[in-house]
C-alpha cells in the first residue's frame, strides 16, 4: 500500500490533529511526524517504557512477511517527541503502520 493512503488510513482510524511524511537515503528512511490528541499522548505516556521491546516484536512479525528491509535496519527504528504534541518516528515503510497500531491501539 502507498505510503500515502497508510498515513490516510492511520490518520482517520486514530483522529491524529495530522500526520506528515518524508523519506531520505538515511537508514531508516522513512520519517512521520504525527500531531498527537491529548488521548494519544496519554496512550504514549502509558507505553514509553516498552518502546524498545515494541519496536523488536514489530520488526520480528514484519520480518516474517517483509524481507526486503534487514532486521537490522528494522531496529534502528526512532521515536521521539517534539514539543508539545509532535512524535516523530523514524523507521523503515515496512515498519511503519503495524508500529503506530501497536502504540495506539
Amino acid at each position: 500500500m502507498e505510503l500515502d493512503q497508510q498515513l490516510k488510513d492511520l490518520s482517520q482510524k486514530y483522529l491524529f490533529e495530522s500526520t506528515q511524511y518524508q523519506t531520505d537515503e538515511q537508514i531508516p528512511s522513512l520519517e512521520v511526524c504525527l500531531q498527537l490528541r491529548e488521548s494519544h499522548i496519554d496512550t504514549f505516556i502509558q507505553k514509553a517504557g516498552q518502546l524498545n521491546s515494541i519496536v523488536e516484536s514489530c520488526a520480528n512479525m514484519v520480518g516474517i512477511f517483509d524481507t526486503s528491509a534487514s532486521k537490522e535496519d528494522m531496529l534502528k527504528t526512532t521515536i521521539r517527541c517534539s514539543g508539545r504534541d509532535r512524535l516523530f518516528i523514524r523507521t523503515t515503510p515496512s515498519m511503519m503502520k503495524i508500529l503506530v497500531e501497536t502504540l495506539f491501539d
